[in-house]
């Protein structure tokens, strides 16, 4: 139930940056929730869907994903290293990207 009403929450939110920050954060929450955690600056994980599973789950075309994925990397909210490594340097600003 928590994942639905989690994905709801997801697809309530304005931009598609607001939708991939929001996805990024629920990642991070659920992978520190599996080691008794809680995401940090420095958190890392890999990412757990393509980017074009993304781009279905979030209702986004695959382009805009690329985009605001390059762009929340550009501004440096998170670090890609290869397609799957995501490093978030400061948690409370990639929170703030959700729009919350």
């Amino acid at each position: 139930h928590d994942a639905a009403r989690e994905g709801m929450l997801i697809l309530g939110r304005r931009t598609a940056r607001d939708r991939i920050a929001s996805l990024l954060v629920a990642i991070a929450k659920r992978n520190a929730a599996l080691r008794h955690t809680s995401p940090t600056d420095g958190s890392s994980f890999d990412l757990p869907l393509t980017r074009e599973a993304m781009a279905d789950y979030l209702a986004l075309t695959l382009e805009t994903v690329s985009r605001q994925v390059t762009a929340l990397k550009r501004d440096k909210v998170i670090e890609i290293e290869g397609n799957r490594k995501v490093t978030i340097p400061h948690f409370e600003e990639l929170i703030r990207e959700t729009g919350e």
